[in-house]
Parts: structure tokens; sequence; C-alpha cells
């Protein structure tokens, strides 16, 4: 007797659906409308790994930690343009010099926002752009959303930029970026942390902008970390899993073998404190051209806890290697600082190298 699979119970169906990753979920929906009921919500808890982008083609793939398989999807906005990423957002850059941000490709259905070209960045002449941004193939350093456009139409939007990553700030509405005053010293990182914006200096300087408060447009030093420690590469700013501030410090990037070592540093701007972090226990951080995020995992995810999963964002490499970056990328264990490959493939670009979408609908 035939088995018609469309009157399987929807409890059982519900059951298979469950732990499937955004795409596998996505075809299930797709095979009759009962299947398409009883399936569960779409959500992911788990990132995908956004692969470089490949000349003349109009798709993008994506590596997914949970089933360690490559999907593509159809984004032909991505094509040849430069990608950031923000709380599953990504901000796109070409050499038309327009900005647009994605809704999460992970998710089902597309949204699109304009935001001011690059010649809208105040203090920028035209002609220092061009030579710039053709010279380097990027102008924009960090992005930074405050929260989904999807769900909080009062969003902000943070950048570095330009050659000593000033801070940019945009906010729906504006027709042209807006220069965030700070001490003069080249920007590593931005973040959104309780409410504010937070960016780490090349003097080791914790900044916050309350783009809510009186000064929008102004960032004041909140605490001083000891610049001997951090190491004059990259570093990074990350909310734990439990809610702390974090400080990473990367080291080896000027290398040829590339990253071997991170310090972690936890931050009280309370009490104007910092302690080094040995551990992150059952969580991993997930550093690189995206905004920096952690996740608590489990043996679901498929995710090692206490790791740091990091990809190549050195771009003066990208722009004079052989095959561009790609190459720099891993998990590093914090217990016994050994690296190991998070994505066993080739993936290299000199102008949109491979960054982590964060699992955020």
């Amino acid at each position: 007797m035939e088995r018609n699979w469309a009157d399987l119970l929807p409890e059982l169906l519900g059951s298979c659906s469950q732990g499937l990753c955004p795409n596998d979920l996505s075809a299930f929906r797709a095979v009759c409308r009962s299947w398409r009921s009883a399936a569960v919500e779409e959500s992911s808890d788990v990132p995908w790994l956004m692969l470089a982008d490949k000349k003349g083609k109009r798709c993008r793939e994506f590596f997914c930690l949970q089933c360690q398989r490559v999907h593509k999807k159809f984004m032909p906005e991505v094509k040849a343009r430069r990608c950031f990423s923000s709380r599953g957002w990504v901000l796109t850059i070409g050499r038309d010099w327009e900005l647009h941000m994605l809704k999460n490709p992970m998710s089902r259905g597309s949204h699109i926002i304009n935001l001011p070209n690059l010649n809208k960045f105040p203090d920028i002449e035209v002609e220092n752009l061009r030579r710039y941004y053709h010279s380097y193939g990027a102008f924009i350093n960090k992005f930074v959303i405050s929260d989904s456009p999807t769900t909080s139409p009062d969003f902000r939007v943070m950048v570095t930029y330009y050659y000593d990553a000033r801070l940019g700030l945009w906010k729906p509405g504006d027709e042209e970026w807006t220069k965030v005053d700070h001490p003069s010293s080249f920007n590593f990182d931005v973040i959104f942390y309780r409410g504010c914006f937070y960016a780490l200096n090349a003097n080791g300087h914790i900044l916050r902008c309350d783009v809510n408060g009186p000064t929008p447009s102004k960032a004041q030093v909140v605490f001083e970390m000891p610049r001997d420690l951090l190491g004059l590469e990259q570093m990074y700013l990350v909310q734990s899993t439990t809610g702390s501030l974090l400080v990473v410090s990367r080291r080896g990037q000027y290398r040829p073998r590339g990253t071997f070592r991170f310090h972690v540093f936890e931050i009280d701007l309370v009490a104007q404190s910092w302690r080094g972090i040995k551990t992150l226990k059952n969580s991993s951080l997930f550093l690189g051209w995206n905004s920096s995020f952690s996740l608590e995992v489990d043996e679901k995810h498929h995710i090692k806890p206490n790791c740091i999963y990091f990809t190549d964002d050195f771009i003066d490499n990208s722009r004079v290697t052989k095959d561009g970056g790609g190459k720099d990328m891993g998990i590093y264990h914090l217990q016994d600082g050994t690296i190991e490959p998070h994505f066993q493939g080739k993936s290299y670009s000199h102008y949109s190298p491979p960054l982590w979408i964060e699992p955020n609908f």
C-alpha cells in the first residue's frame, strides 16, 4: 500500500523539523501544505559563515556550522560588493559608492535599506575618497547597528571609516552621515552595549557614545586599558553571554603563518577594573568582519565551547597577497591555545573575504 507522506501526524512532522538548519527547514516547509503548517517556527541559534565573493557570481555561498554543509543563496545585491555584518544584517559597499543594508540572508523574505553614499561622510573630499577607496578597496572598517530594523524603527548605525577609523553615525531619515567627535586615535572595534555605542581605540581607551543623551555625536573615554597588555595588532569588544564587557586581543596577523594567540579581558566600567579571563565556560566568541558577538553553546549547536571562532579581517594582507584574504581563519581553544579549522575548504578574496552572520532574525 502506497504511503501518503502528507498524512503523517503533525506531532511527528514537528518533531522531525526540530534541529534543522534554516536552509533545510525551508526545504521541509516547501514539501506540502501539511508539512509547512506542522514545521517549527523559523529560527536559528547557529551562525553561518558567509564565504568569499566569487567574481561574476550572483549567488553567495554560506557554510552552516550546524549541518557542516555549504548552501547557496541567490543574492545579486552582494555581487562584487564588500560586505560586513551586524545583528544578522549585512552592509554592502560597491565601487559605485552606494551603501545598502540587507536583512539576514538566512531568513525568508528580503528587506533592503538604502544608506547615504560614501560621499555623504563629513570632512572627506571627494578626490581623497576616490583615491583612498580604489587603493584600499574599502572605505569602511566596521559596521554596527543598535537594533534590528524590522523590530525597532529607531535603530542607529555606527561605522568606523577612512584610513584613521573615524566614527560615523546614521539614523533613519538622515541624508548624510554624522561625524562623532572623539579622542584622536584609530578605532579598532565598535559594539552596541547597554543602550550605548562603545568603541575601543589604539591607545586602549574605551569610548562611550550615548545616542539618546544630550550629546549624541560625541564619544567620551570611560575606561583606560593598560596598552602593553593588548599588543599592536587587532582588538575587539564583545558582550559576553552573561552581559559583561570583554576586550579581546589578537596576535599574529602580521606574521606569515597568521594568528597564533588570543587574550581575553573582562571590563568593569563601574569599578574601573579589569581581569584576565582564562575560560569562557559554556560559550564561544565570533570575531572578524562582523560586529563581535558571543553565544552560549551545547551539543545540538555543533559549536565547541570555550573557543574563539575567527575569520581573516586583516585588510592590508587581503590587498597584497596573491589569493586575497580568507586564509587566517579557525577555532582557537582557550584551554590549551590550539587552533583548528572551522571550514575545510578554500574561500579567498581581495575584496570581500568570509565573515560571520549572527543568528538574529
